[in-house]
């Protein structure tokens, strides 16, 4: 039976020398690799920029379908709240308005429209004209 003795390995004299040689191929792969790397991170950015925005064009476009719809029942809305079926009687009965006679309305010139709106004569002996009645034109 052989026994087997282990025995220290006396390389103390040994020195490493650098191989310049395979040092430069190391350095000239490495850089070799820098530019397809580049380009391959720019493709696959591109790639994942193209991908969010496509998601955030498609969360704007649901956005703007919901305030298109909102706008439309807004509108609706108002039309119903100024509708003359609904204002006539809150404005008749609850308000107590009542429609102007004809003394009380005064038609004014509108310069954008450029014809003269002037307010309908009233008969100097009538006793229902008010002291203030205008019989001019106002600008």
């Amino acid at each position: 039976m052989a026994y087997a003795v282990r025995r220290p390995v006396e390389n103390i004299y040994l020195v490493r020398e650098r191989d310049r040689r395979r040092t430069r191929e190391l350095v000239g792969l490495a850089l070799a690799a820098v530019p397809p790397a580049v380009v391959l991170f720019l493709a696959i950015w591109a790639n994942v920029e193209t991908v969010r925005l496509g998601y955030q064009l498609a969360n704007l476009a649901r956005m703007r379908e919901t305030l298109v719809e909102r706008k439309h029942r807004l509108e609706m809305d108002r039309a119903q709240a100024a509708a003359l079926a609904r204002v006539e009687p809150i404005a008749r009965g609850v308000l107590g308005l009542v429609p102007p006679t004809l003394d009380q309305v005064i038609l004014v010139k509108d310069a954008a429209l450029g014809s003269p709106f002037v307010s309908p004569p009233v008969p100097k002996g009538d006793a229902k004209a008010p002291a203030h009645a205008p019989e001019k034109v106002v600008p």
